[in-house]
């Protein structure tokens, strides 16, 4: 796990001192008029399956260093709600995390993305015992697409790869695979 954690460190690493070396890479960043060096927004999502209702919220506060270097922190709660568990009955999934991310524009709303990610379950339930909070790391790579609206804000889709996710060990990190796919909302000021 620490081996992952360095190889993220040192991507970002190599991400910064490109965007710092190479002027010319800053002319495919953000629009002109996304002039505003502070961007919040985030992801509310919503779901359900057979016997599970999913609600969550991760809000971002980010700070653009250049046009195309943007750096923040994403929070974030997912409730799951387990109405009918064959083994459990009625329980709730609590997932709190908290996220350090880069993200670098490369050309025209294309851009690569670095994250470290912080997370705690708690398990409350009618059948259970209350658990005792697990804790997990995953950190991801990946890229995405920013759409930009004319209104100092965009839409954005990433897919992302996290790289402490283990097919030997799945139940050591809080996701089912290790693709993560988001898509969110973000305003400039």
């Amino acid at each position: 796990m620490k081996m992952k954690r360095i190889i993220s460190v040192l991507f970002a690493l190599v991400l910064s001192v490109t965007v710092s070396s190479t002027v010319k890479a800053q002319i495919f960043g953000g629009p002109d008029f996304m002039k505003g060096k502070m961007v919040a927004g985030g992801i509310f999502n919503a779901g359900y399956s057979s016997g599970c209702l999913h609600l969550g919220i991760a809000p971002q506060f980010g700070y653009r260093l250049t046009r195309s270097l943007e750096i923040g922190v994403r929070v974030g709660y997912d409730l799951y709600h387990y109405y009918n568990s064959p083994y459990y009955g009625r329980y709730n999934s609590h997932f709190f995390s908290g996220a350090l991310y880069a993200n670098f524009e490369i050309f025209q709303g294309i851009y690569v993305h670095v994250e470290d990610e912080e997370s705690c379950m708690l398990v409350r339930g009618n059948a259970l015992n209350p658990t005792t909070p697990n804790w997990y790391n995953s950190a991801f790579v990946g890229g995405g697409y920013r759409q930009y609206t004319s209104t100092n804000s965009y839409v954005y889709f990433a897919f992302l790869y996290n790289l402490s996710w283990s097919y030997a060990h799945p139940n050591e990190s809080p996701y089912v695979n290790p693709f993560v796919i988001r898509t969110g909302y973000c305003i400039g000021f």
